[in-house]
């Protein structure tokens, strides 16, 4: 699958004219309305492989199509970011709570005594920060294939769903694959930001990885039998 995923974003005849137009777009990122279209962009590539044409990216077409999903998207992220965040927050003030605990002018032993408690209360928040960190960070994707293949954003937080799509074998591989690839993306970056050149290819970088890692994600979504009826349902037929 990696090897299918880094050649996937070169594919086609317009591998060139799609890799441009989605490194500009990233480029410009900043300015949030072209990050959408970036988003909708790889939200049709999740489908797209899923249906089966996985010979090569889809091109940019439909650009409220992938404005409207793009933001969808981005929204489906920003509630997978609440929880992971809340937490956070909570582990932080655990930290802070112990701290000023102790450097409270006459601490005597019972101040000391509730201190430890805390500590020990802030380590246990901090492990089950992580664990929710990296169960929100694995799930995401496949919330967001859920929404790709079905075209209704109430799959992304369906219990049934995520559990088919995120316990699946292919899934765990392809996330494991999506994650390599974006790790490698972000090595390469560093190595050629180092010049001139490098730096205007960053872009390119970034969205080469993008694409690529849809693609493993595409991959494991089709290999979901629960998503078929409505896989079917979404596009008025069978896809496969």
């Amino acid at each position: 699958m990696l090897e299918e995923a880094i050649r996937y974003p070169w594919s086609g005849e317009k591998n060139v004219e799609t890799l441009l137009v989605g490194a500009l777009l990233s480029a410009l990122g900043v300015f949030f309305v072209p990050a959408l279209l970036v988003y909708g962009y790889l939200i049709s590539v999740i489908r797209e492989v899923d249906a089966g044409n996985d010979e090569s990216p889809p091109e940019f077409e439909e650009w409220t199509d992938l404005l409207v999903e793009g933001f969808v998207g981005f929204l489906i992220g920003v509630v997978y970011a609440v929880v992971p965040l809340a937490v956070l927050g909570l582990a932080v003030a655990s930290l802070v709570l112990p701290v000023t605990v102790v450097s409270s002018p006459g601490g005597e032993p019972p101040a000391s005594d509730i201190a430890i408690g805390g500590l020990l209360l802030a380590l246990l928040v901090i492990l089950v920060t992580v664990v929710i960190v990296v169960a929100a960070a694995y799930l995401l994707p496949a919330a967001i294939a859920a929404y790709a293949v079905t075209g209704r954003a109430g799959a992304a937080f369906s219990p049934g769903t995520l559990r088919e799509i995120g316990g699946s074998r292919t899934y765990a591989v392809a996330w494991l694959v999506a994650v390599v690839i974006a790790v490698v993306a972000q090595a390469v970056a560093g190595v050629v930001a180092a010049t001139v050149i490098g730096v205007l290819l960053l872009p390119v970088i970034s969205f080469y990885g993008s694409v690529a890692g849809a693609y493993a994600i595409g991959t494991a979504a089709a290999d979901v039998p629960a998503l078929a009826g409505d896989r079917e349902s979404a596009s008025g037929g069978p896809t496969r």
